[in-house]
C-alpha cells in the first residue's frame, strides 16, 4: 500500500501542473525524440515533426529492425538532464529495469530486466559486448562514465536472431558520441561526500572527463578519457535489526579508482562508403569486503582489472542504397586479479589469482530492401575466445593450485530476419538463426578425481522469433512477440576456480513472449504503453552453496509494465515506468530415485513492484531542473551472521529522490549540483550485506570550447 500511496501523491502533484501542459510549443520543442517511428515509409518519417513522440521501430532508425520488440531508450540530454554519475544511473528510469550492486558509487552494478539477471542480459557499446567475461554473477560494469554516451537502448525479452548468444533476457545498447563539425573541446569537473548523513563533510569522491571531437573534410574524430575515485565503499554495518551491533568495529571505509581512455574515428570514402576504428582501455583497482561470509571487513583485499578493445569495420551503402552492408572486426583483452594478503592472527587468506582472456569477432551484416514493403536482414558471426588463468590459495595451511589453459571456444553463428508491411502501418516479422559451438571440457571421475580424457563438445542451436506490430488511424498501437535463444557455458564458467569438476554444463535456453498497447495523445506528445510479458529459463547456470557452477534454475517470470511519457510542455516534461512482476519463481531441478523434480527457491534481490519517475524543467536551455524518484519494493535476501548462517529475510521497500541543478553562465561554463538520496533512507540497500550512502552532495563544473 505505501507505494501505491506514492503513485497517488506522485501523480497528484503532477496534476497540479497540469498548465504547463497545455501548449505544444515551448523553448525545448526540439528536443530528440523519445521514440523512432514505426512501420512508415522512410519519406513518411522524414516528414513527422521533429518535436513529436514518434511511434518506435523504424526501419531505418531503431536500435534493432525489430518493430515488435518491447524497447526502451535514453539519449545524452536526458542523461545530462538529471546529472547521471555513472551509466548505472542513466538505465535506471527505463521500464523493467532495477539496477543494484555489492557497494556504492563506482562498484560494479548489476542489472536486472524484468527479474532476469545481468549474465542474462547482453551488454554493447559500440557494437561490441562489454559485459565482464571474468565474473562470477555476470555483473556489468555500468559505473562507467557516461558522458560520453550518444545513446542508450535498451531491447527486452530474447533477443536470439539479430544479437545471437548471451541475450537471453534483452540487449543493452550503448552507442558513444560521434564527432562532427568544428573541433570541440569538452571537460567535466565534480566533487562529492559520499553519504554527509554520516557526520562526514570532506569530499571524498571525484569524477573527471574530457574530450576532444570534430570533423574536417572527410574525417570524422572523438577522443578523451575519464577518472574516478572514491572513498567510502563498505560492508553495511547494520541494516533495521537484522545486522544491529554485530562487529565490534565499523568497516572501514574502502576505496575505487579506475580510469578509462577512447578514441573513436574514422573517414567517410564517400557518400555511401563509411571506415570507422575504435580504441577503448579501462583500468580499476578496488578495495573489497570479504563477505558475504561472516561479514568482516578485509582491510587488504584487492580486485584489479581492466581490458582493451580495437575494433574496426566499414559500412557500405549498394545499388542506390537497396542494399547496406556492414563488415566489422574486434578483438578484446580481459584480466581480472584477486590478490588477499593473509591477515595477521588469522590462518585463513593469502589468495593470489588471475585470470585473462582474449576475445576475437568478425561480423558481417547485410540489409536489403528490394521493395519499400519487404526488407531482409541476414549475416554471419564468426568468434573465438582464448583464456588462461593461475590461482594460489593458502587456506588453513592447505595449499592449492588450478592452473588451465584450454582450447579456445569457437562459434560460427549465420542468420535470417524477414520484415514485410503488407499494409501501411502493419508490420509482420519473422527469422531464425543457428548457433554453432565448440568448446572444451575437462572433468574429473568421480571416484577416483583422476582428470578425464578431455572433450571437445559440438553444440548447434537453431533459434527464432517472430513479432507484429500495427498502428490504427487513433494512434493507438499494438505489438507482440515470441522468440527462443540459447547460451552455451562460458569459458570461464567450465574452467575457473567455480567450475563443477564433475559435471558436463548444459547450454541455457530461453523463451519469452511480451504484448504491449500503445495510446497517443495531444498529437503524439504524450505516449501511455502499458504490456505484458512472460519469460522462461532452463537451465539457468548458477552458483550453488558451495560456490560451484551448476544447470540450478528454471526460472519463470510473468509481470506487467506500465510507462507514460511526454514531450515538454513550456519546458516540462515526464518520464514515468511501474513494473510488477507478480509471478516470479525459480525451480531447483533435483533427481530423486531417477525422476526429477522442481524444489521451488527464492528468488534474491529482485523485488515485485518498482517505480521510477524524472520530471524535468527546462527555461531558455540555460537553467535546468530535474527531480528522480525511485521505489523499490519488498525483496527476499540472504544474511550472514554468526552463529546462525545463512538465513533468509524481507528486505523493506524504499524510495530514493535525487534532485540535480544546472546553469549554462553562457556558452562555454556551465556549474551543476546534485544531491543524491535526499531523503536520508538508511534502509536502501542494494543487498543487505552492502548498504549505500546517505545525503550525497554533488558539485561541478563543464567547459564547452
Amino acid at each position: 500500500m505505501k507505494f501505491f500511496r506514492l503513485f497517488f501523491v506522485f501523480f497528484i502533484f503532477i496534476g497540479t501542473t497540469g498548465t504547463v501542459f497545455a501548449d505544444e510549443s515551448g523553448p525545448d520543442a526540439n528536443v530528440e525524440t523519445f521514440h523512432e517511428t514505426s512501420s512508415q515509409k522512410p519519406e513518411q518519417a522524414a516528414k513527422s515533426e521533429e518535436n513529436k513522440i514518434i511511434v518506435k521501430g523504424s526501419r531505418r532508425k531503431t536500435a534493432s529492425n525489430d518493430a515488435a520488440a518491447a524497447q526502451d531508450s535514453v539519449n545524452a540530454t536526458e542523461i545530462e538532464e538529471k546529472q547521471s554519475v555513472t551509466t548505472g544511473d542513466a538505465v535506471k528510469e527505463m521500464t523493467g529495469v532495477y539496477v543494484n550492486g555489492d557497494g556504492r558509487t563506482g562498484q560494479s552494478q548489476f542489472l536486472f530486466v524484468r527479474g532476469f539477471r545481468s549474465a542474462d542480459v547482453l551488454v554493447l557499446i559500440d557494437g561490441v559486448e562489454m559485459r565482464n567475461p571474468l565474473s562470477p554473477n555476470g555483473a556489468a560494469d555500468l559505473s562507467l562514465s557516461p558522458e560520453n554516451i550518444a545513446k542508450i537502448d535498451l531491447l527486452k525479452g530474447p533477443q536470439p536472431v539479430l544479437y545471437g548468444s548471451g541475450a537471453l533476457a534483452g540487449v543493452l545498447d550503448i552507442k558513444t558520441k560521434k564527432g562532427h563539425g568544428k573541433p570541440k573541446f569538452t571537460s567535466s569537473v565534480s566533487t562529492a561526500v559520499l553519504d554527509m548523513s554520516s557526520s562526514r563533510y570532506i569530499p571524498d569522491t571525484t569524477s573527471f572527463s574530457a574530450n576532444v571531437s570534430g570533423s574536417k573534410n572527410r574525417f570524422f574524430y572523438s577522443g578523451g578519457g575519464s577518472f574516478f575515485n572514491t572513498k567510502g565503499i563498505s560492508m553495511a554495518d547494520s541494516y533495521k535489526g537484522v545486522k544491529e551491533n554485530i562487529y565490534a568495529k565499523r568497516p572501514d571505509n574502502d576505496s575505487v579508482i579506475k580510469g578509462s581512455l577512447y578514441f573513436r574515428g574514422g573517414v567517410d570514402i564517400d557518400s555511401d562508403n563509411t571506415w570507422e576504428l575504435i580504441l577503448r582501455g579501462n583500468v580499476a583497482k578496488a578495495e573489497i569486503d570479504d563477505g558475504p561470509g561472516l561479514g568482516m571487513d578485509d582491510p587488504n583485499r584487492n580486485l584489479l582489472n581492466g581490458n582493451l578493445l580495437l575494433k574496426t569495420g566499414v559500412d557500405s551503402n549498394l545499388f542506390n542504397k537497396i542494399w547496406n552492408l556492414k563488415f566489422d572486426v574486434s578483438m578484446l583483452l580481459s584480466s581480472l586479479g584477486d590478490k588477499d594478503p593473509a591477515d595477521s592472527g588469522k590462518m585463513a587468506g593469502d589468495l593470489k589469482s588471475r585470470y585473462r582472456s582474449m576475445t576475437f569477432a568478425v561480423n558481417w551484416k547485410n540489409t536489403v530492401t528490394p521493395v519499400y514493403w519487404y526488407e531482409l536482414a541476414a549475416g554471419l558471426d564468426f568468434g573465438a575466445e582464448w583464456g588462461t588463468a593461475d590461482y594460489e590459495d593458502y587456506s588453513a595451511g592447505r595449499y592449492f593450485n588450478m592452473d588451465f589453459v584450454p582450447n579456445p571456444d569457437i562459434s560460427f553463428d549465420a542468420y535470417a530476419f524477414n520484415i514485410f508491411r503488407p499494409v501501411e502501418k502493419l508490420e509482420l516479422n519473422a527469422g531464425g538463426r543457428l548457433q554453432s559451438n565448440f568448446y572444451q571440457i575437462s572433468l574429473l571421475d568421480r571416484e577416483t578425481d583422476q582428470p578425464l580424457q578431455e572433450e571437445t563438445k559440438k553444440s548447434f542451436e537453431p533459434t527464432f522469433s517472430a513479432g507484429a506490430a500495427y498502428e490504427t488511424p487513433v494512434e493507438l498501437g499494438f505489438k507482440a512477440r515470441f522468440a527462443r535463444g540459447t547460451k552455451t557455458p562460458t569459458l570461464f564458467q567450465r574452467f575457473s576456480r567455480y567450475a563443477n569438476l564433475y559435471q558436463e554444463l548444459q547450454p541455457e535456453t530461453a523463451y519469452g513472449f511480451d504484448g504491449a498497447v500503445q495510446q497517443y495523445f495531444v498529437n503524439r506528445k504524450i505516449l501511455l504503453e502499458a504490456g505484458y510479458f512472460y519469460e522462461l529459463k532452463i537451465n539457468s547456470i548458477d552458483l550453488d552453496k558451495s560456490g560451484i557452477y551448476s544447470n540450478r534454475y528454471r526460472i519463470e517470470n510473468h509481470g506487467l509494465e506500465i510507462s507514460f511519457h511526454t514531450k515538454p510542455f513550456w519546458g516540462v516534461s515526464l518520464r514515468s515506468a511501474y513494473t510488477w512482476i507478480f509471478k516470479m519463481q525459480e525451480y531447483k531441478v533435483v533427481e530423486y530415485k531417477g525422476e526429477k523434480y522442481k524444489a521451488k527457491t527464492p528468488t534474491l534481490r529482485r523485488p515485485k513492484h518498482s517505480f521510477n519517475a524524472v520530471l524535468n524543467y527546462n527555461y531558455a536551455k540555460m537553467l535546468n531542473v530535474s527531480l528522480e524518484l525511485n521505489y523499490v519494493g519488498k525483496r527476499k535476501d540472504e544474511v550472514y551472521n554468526y552463529p546462525k548462517t545463512p538465513y533468509l529475510i524481507t528486505a523493506e521497500d524504499f524510495v530514493i529522490l535525487n534532485f540535480a541543478v544546472s546553469y549554462k553562465i553562457n556558452s562555454y561554463v556551465t556549474i551543476f549540483a546534485k544531491i543524491e538520496n535526499m531523503l536520508d533512507n538508511d534502509d536502501y540497500a542494494y543487498s543487505v550485506e552492502y548498504g549505500t550512502a546517505g545525503i550525497t552532495p554533488w558539485i561541478g563544473l563543464k567547459v564547452n570550447l
